[in-house]
């Protein structure tokens, strides 16, 4: 599970079916909208950011703004 914030606001989130290019996520607290920009804390020195695609109920698409890093890959075991 990762902290993660929208420009406004702070959530958990499970992270799901990870690819180089992006995710699913389910929300545990909060909400995303379409189009919204979403941080990802990964640890106290690596964020990743990425936009909202989709929405459903609890569950968000996320499109990664940048290619992953060696660390972030590490972190997120892939």
């Amino acid at each position: 599970m990762l902290q993660c914030r929208t420009p406004v606001q702070r959530a958990q989130a499970l992270m799901c079916d990870i690819s180089e290019t992006g995710c699913r996520i389910e929300l545990f607290d909060g909400y995303v909208s379409k189009g919204s920009t979403i941080f990802f804390e990964i640890d106290h020195r690596n964020e990743l950011a990425g936009q909202i695609v989709w929405v459903r109920g609890s569950e968000a698409g996320v499109k990664f703004m940048h290619k992953l890093s060696a660390v972030v890959r590490a972190a997120l075991e892939l």
